[in-house]
């Protein structure tokens, strides 16, 4: 996959949403020693301590590239990106991205590109649109990083999803937090929007159950 988890990886996951925890599975499906979530939205890191297991970073009261140096003694082997372009915490991205000097926000590569090691991986998720100011490209290059993006070749992969399902190995409903009918999308789709009531993910079927 893009992020090349293997056994004994230790993988820090930037955006705890239902991708970036179905990512957080599948490294620990795969092997990674340590698996580390990072988010701010208090449902999102319970599901990701309680159910997954795994360490998490609220990037609201704490400092991400110093706490996740101190948790992987700065040797993070994988960063995988599953937030995307609009969460920008600084003024100075949330100036440029208001007046169009910018579509998307680059302050996420450049807490991964800081903490993940020399000659370790990246891979991008996240939706990107356009281009990004300030984007740390020299660390790119001065720690040989090899940066993947892209979204699910659904079907290379397709296989093994569904083995692993079936064995029981993998329960992807544990990311499902509101369920309803056909008739609830726009007010599901407002609150998991909104992130309202802790909404990670929409499970919608026709009639009612």
């Amino acid at each position: 996959m893009l992020g090349e988890v293997k056994k004994g990886c230790s993988v820090g996951i930037w955006g705890l949403g239902p991708i970036g925890l179905m990512a957080a599975r599948w490294c620990q499906i795969l092997g990674a020693a340590k698996v580390i979530g990072i988010d701010c939205v208090p449902e999102r890191l319970r599901v990701a301590q309680a159910v997954l297991g795994i360490d998490v970073i609220n990037f609201k009261e704490n400092d991400v590239i110093k706490t996740m140096q101190e948790m992987t003694n700065g040797e993070l082997d994988v960063a995988i990106e599953c937030a995307g372009f609009d969460y920008s915490n600084s003024l100075m991205h949330k100036v440029e991205m208001a007046v169009g000097l910018e579509t998307d926000t680059s302050e996420i590569f450049a807490e991964m590109f800081h903490v993940v090691r020399k000659f370790g991986r990246v891979a991008v998720i996240g939706v990107y649109s356009g281009y990004a100011n300030h984007f740390p490209v020299g660390a790119m290059m001065e720690k040989d990083l090899i940066v993947k993006c892209g979204q699910s070749p659904t079907q290379k992969y397709w296989k093994m999803c569904i083995e692993k399902i079936q064995s029981g190995e993998l329960d992807p409903t544990f990311i499902i937090s509101d369920r309803g009918h056909l008739s609830d999308g726009p007010r599901l789709y407002n609150k998991f929007n909104d992130k309202e009531g802790g909404c990670i993910k929409v499970f919608m079927r026709p009639g009612c159950y």
